[in-house]
């Protein structure tokens, strides 16, 4: 005896289907923004390191002529804020501001989605940014 899908069973086949769909979408946001939140930590700690590696970089003439008020060499804080960057393979992503005062740094990329591709969401864009500047020590 064969039975035909028809009225509840088909229902109930089209809400289970439902369902699957709804938690495969939610498993596959969940997966992606972890990688999304460890990537955006991870470019964070870059930059918070670059911009900290380049606000060391005094220019010690000016610091000792002016009484001991640190002034950043911009030239030389760039580009170890670079290199630090570049250390951690983030050297074409980057962008490194320097002036007297401080170092800016901040990179900009992408994630390439997994599961959230299967629904059309192929790359998630990925950002940040940090600032420094030297500080005068206590004697």
């Amino acid at each position: 005896m064969t039975r035909k899908l028809g009225g509840a069973d088909g229902q109930v086949m089209l809400l289970v289907l439902g369902i699957c769909l709804v938690c495969f979408a939610v498993a596959g946001l969940a997966i992606d923004g972890a990688r999304l939140w460890l990537m955006r930590r991870s470019f964070q700690s870059a930059v918070d390191a670059a911009a900290l590696a380049g606000a060391g970089e005094v220019d010690l003439d000016r610091l000792y002529a002016s009484g001991g008020v640190p002034v950043l060499d911009p030239h030389a804080a760039r580009l170890r804020a670079v290199a630090v960057l570049r250390e951690r393979g983030l050297g074409e992503r980057v962008e490194v501001v320097a002036v007297s005062d401080a170092v800016r740094a901040s990179v900009r990329g992408h994630l390439d989605a997994s599961f959230l591709a299967l629904v059309g969401i192929d790359r998630l864009p990925v950002a940040a940014e940090a600032t420094a500047e030297p500080v005068a020590g206590e004697r």
